[in-house]
């Protein structure tokens, strides 16, 4: 099919057009694209596609949720009268122990964790009976501090009872779900069912682009976008990432593609580079001759403009910029939303507010994309990281969040509210003179622009 040069969509609208694709790959229903069980140890940060229901209460047994003692509440009625009430002590429990007994008119110490004996109703802390310590014969309990039923003990099933769900279809297995399988009994060798992404072959090369490893010849680059794009999707829910490396011949691309596709029955195609207006586009120049629906023109961002998408013997095909930094933001804006709405296999994209901590020249046409960083505040500030152009890679891997700054004439003076998106990455950094209450987080989640 002929290109276009002039032609352009928003970002709303490329977003949209590869979700579609997306959901081309999704429609041609292999046996194999659909959830399945994977060890819990392989687990990581993929997407529940089942309810995990609970095989056991949590906690198992009623427990003292302090240090203290276990008591019953209405042995305690005549420190109402009296202002006080003094109670002996019958042994100790702690945590691991098996069950006993309480003994009616008793104190019994209990440690945190301990299952709570059988007739006590209520656990009184340490520190608020008389003497507060657990090597005494009896202790003194104030009106003040006679608890009410209950208080103190964590009951059977409080967190989740047996049979019911303790993790909903759609849960990200992240540290705190992989300890709740952990507290249910499960072994990184027990089977969960999550989300099973695409295929996916990524396509990266050019004459000018050696693998890492190799010398680097005058006017050569290292690949970059193949390292960058398998990572990405591998760490957002592909099933599996195949590479091919090209180079500025459109037969041969055409070839070696063709070839590599029919070996991995890949469900998408991912390329990056080789679709602006130069002489040697080579991904352009061979998919405009032999796919299907393709598209090519611009998108009215900054990094990420020339973009392209389409099919290949009825495969999609999504076709990225060749600068690195345009290729990870195209990941981030377009590939991330398409993954997480058509195969739920990553979380979507986080938007949320920060406030510019410097002034900000916006493009007068086009949506920027630019780096940044949190900074720790209340309301939370933006710091870029790095400039604009599109091939500063180091500077954004210390981003954590990308800014949308819109279109306009004006300067944005610091302190102007912005939409970011929150990423995996940027740096630690150790700032001691920062109080607890002065850094705060991000407020409010917003949607994409």
């Amino acid at each position: 099919m002929s290109r276009t040069p002039s032609a352009h969509r928003t970002i709303s609208e490329h977003r949209e057009a590869v979700r579609a694709l997306l959901r081309c790959a999704r429609a041609r229903g292999r046996e194999d694209d659909a959830a399945r069980p994977v060890p819990l140890a392989a687990a990581r940060g993929r997407v529940l596609a089942e309810d995990l229901v609970a095989p056991l209460d949590l906690p198992p047994h009623t427990n003292s949720q302090m240090d203290g003692f276990a008591v019953r509440v209405a042995d305690l009625a005549p420190a109402h009268r009296a202002g006080q009430v003094t109670l002996p002590v019958h042994g100790t429990r702690a945590a691991g122990a098996a069950p006993a007994p309480h003994v009616p008119g008793t104190a019994t110490a209990v440690m945190t964790g301990a299952v709570l004996p059988e007739g006590a109703d209520a656990v009184i802390p340490v520190e608020r009976v008389l003497p507060p310590r657990f090597d005494t014969p009896t202790v003194t309990v104030a009106a003040a501090d006679v608890p009410r039923e209950g208080s103190f003990v964590r009951e059977a099933g409080s967190d989740v009872a047996r049979g019911e769900v303790a993790l909903p279809a759609g849960t990200v297995l992240g540290a705190a779900a992989l300890g709740a399988c952990a507290a249910l009994g499960l072994t990184g060798e027990d089977p969960v069912t999550v989300q099973h992404g695409p295929r996916v072959l990524v396509v990266s090369g050019g004459d000018e682009v050696v693998p890492a490893g190799r010398p680097l010849p005058a006017g050569s680059v290292h690949d970059a976008n193949g390292p960058l794009l398998e990572a990405w999707l591998t760490g957002h829910g592909a099933a599996r990432v195949s590479r091919l490396r090209v180079d500025d011949d459109p037969h041969a691309f055409l070839g070696a593609l063709r070839a590599a596709l029919e070996e991995s029955r890949a469900d998408l195609v991912v390329t990056s580079g080789g679709i602006s207006a130069g002489a040697f586009e080579v991904v352009r120049q061979g998919l405009e001759r032999a796919g299907t629906r393709m598209w090519f023109g611009h998108v009215d961002m900054q990094p990420g403009g020339p973009q392209g998408c389409g099919l290949l013997r009825g495969t999609p095909v999504l076709c990225l910029p060749g600068n690195p930094v345009s290729t990870w933001v195209s990941c981030e804006v377009f590939l991330r939303a398409a993954l997480a709405d058509v195969w739920a296999c990553c979380p979507p994209a986080r938007w949320t507010s920060a406030r510019l901590d410097a002034p900000v020249e916006p493009l007068e046409s086009r949506t920027q994309l630019r780096r940044g960083t949190l900074l720790p505040t209340a309301p939370a500030r933006v710091a870029l990281v790095g400039g604009a152009s599109s091939h500063l890679l180091t500077a954004a891997a210390r981003a954590d969040v990308l800014v949308r700054i819109p279109p306009g004439t004006g300067t944005l003076p610091r302190g102007t509210e912005m939409d970011v998106l929150v990423l995996d990455g940027g740096v630690v950094t150790r700032c001691s003179e920062t109080s607890d209450e002065a850094a705060g987080a991000p407020r409010g989640a917003r949607n994409g622009p």
